[in-house]
């Protein structure tokens, strides 16, 4: 299975992802407000424990932190410290100073991680303790305002050198637009299965991992998605 890290890439995701063949990364939407806190945390933890040797990264948003408490986060970052690359998906978008604290506190609970927007500026003048991903491409059907400025937010990411770019997996054309434009980046595509696009599109028209939620967190039996899923991508990799 080909693994090419690509100029910045983040070295600590591209040495799990070599490890494991893998280029699967999980989104934890799990956020049951029915459920309780502990539960919650309990089928966090049951999920990744499962597909350990198939997933190399989580990604972790609000809906979840807000159902668990930054406490339960740090409990679930805790647990699987080293064994996955873990993003914080908070889609910061404020002043530099701002967006370095959060940076800096994302730090200190123990992410490698995390994902902003592009559109408010200033990013180049943030001071990283982790890594950082600019959004230039959503995946639902409503992100048109961004869409349209595809192109300036790419030449954004750029000048700002940020470690990797987000581009939804359903924009199979804007996938492989980035990777012509910015050949050196790596570019995490959200929004495969439950959004859309089939396991390994996105690798197909030229990204680097795939984002995964609902298709494993609801999933009767994840072990087996998530090898379905891995071995799909192995086949484009391979070829």
């Amino acid at each position: 299975m080909a693994q090419v890290p690509r100029g910045r890439s983040p070295k600590k995701l591209w040495k799990i992802s070599r490890d494991r063949q893998s280029r699967l990364i999980i989104a934890l939407d799990l956020h049951d407000n029915s459920a309780g806190r502990q539960q919650l945390i309990k089928r966090c933890i049951n999920l990744l424990d499962e597909v350990r040797e198939l997933a190399v990264g989580v990604k972790i948003g609000l809906p979840l932190s807000l159902s668990i408490g930054f406490d339960g986060v740090s409990e679930i970052l805790d647990r699987f410290k080293g064994e996955f690359y873990m993003i914080a998906d908070f889609k910061l978008s404020d002043i530099p100073s701002i967006v370095q604290a959060a940076l800096e506190g994302f730090w200190r609970m123990g992410f490698d991680a995390a994902i902003a927007h592009l559109f408010q500026g200033g990013v180049s003048e943030v001071r990283r303790s982790i890594d950082l991903f600019g959004v230039v491409a959503m995946s639902h059907p409503q992100a048109q305002l961004i869409q349209q400025n595809f192109h300036r937010l790419l030449e954004e990411a750029k000048a700002a050198s940020v470690d990797g770019i987000i581009v939804g997996a359903t924009r199979g054309e804007l996938i492989t637009e980035a990777r012509r434009i910015l050949p050196e980046m790596t570019i995490l595509s959200p929004g495969v299965v439950t959004q859309g696009a089939s396991p390994a599109h996105a690798l197909r028209m030229g990204g680097d991992f795939e984002i995964v939620g609902r298709a494993l967190t609801m999933a009767e039996k994840p072990l087996e998605t998530a090898r379905m899923i891995v071995e799909a991508e192995r086949d484009v990799l391979c070829v």
